[in-house]
């Protein structure tokens, strides 16, 4: 008989995310579910930061089986920076108040595994809640974001 796990988890998304109902699976499922899983592994936004500094924002990902579609920063829940290595433009960047991307940076690394960018003239509209979103591709375009918090500290 194959060894068995218990594992919490809402069946197709119909039980709701914090459910207690609890289905023993065979660890081969278990593993081929964990393997295909689309996941955001860290996000890295710096807590407090100097009005003068350049700071670098990055988030790391495991695609499992799915091919990387989209990753996409926010401020505030307001679009900014895009990377989509399937389009003929794969960086394209959105005007938003307090955020200014510092381009054709070295620090500025998007692939198949982490996205990492700079951001410069900082200002205290800078200041703000920072998420990183993920997104497969075709047909199920699954998601994962992370979230960071950033404080510019200005000297007075």
């Amino acid at each position: 008989m194959a060894s068995r796990v218990q594992m919490r988890f809402a069946y197709f998304n119909r039980l709701p995310f914090n459910s207690r109902e609890t289905y023993d699976l065979p660890k081969s499922v278990v593993a081929l579910t964990l393997a295909r899983c689309l996941q955001l592994t860290e996000i890295t936004v710096p807590d407090v930061v100097d009005v003068r500094e350049t700071v670098t924002l990055s988030c790391s990902y495991d695609m499992g089986t799915h091919k990387l579609n989209s990753v996409k920063w926010y401020k505030d829940e307001r679009e900014f920076f895009r990377y989509s290595p399937l389009m003929p433009k794969s960086l394209m960047l959105f005007d938003v108040e307090g955020v200014t991307v510092l381009q054709n940076s070295t620090g500025q690394i998007c692939n198949q595994f982490m996205c990492s960018i700079q951001l410069h003239r900082l200002n205290i509209r800078s200041s703000g809640s920072y998420r990183c979103e993920i997104s497969g591709d075709a047909p199920e375009f699954k998601l994962a974001h992370g979230v960071g918090n950033m404080t510019v500290a200005v000297k007075q």
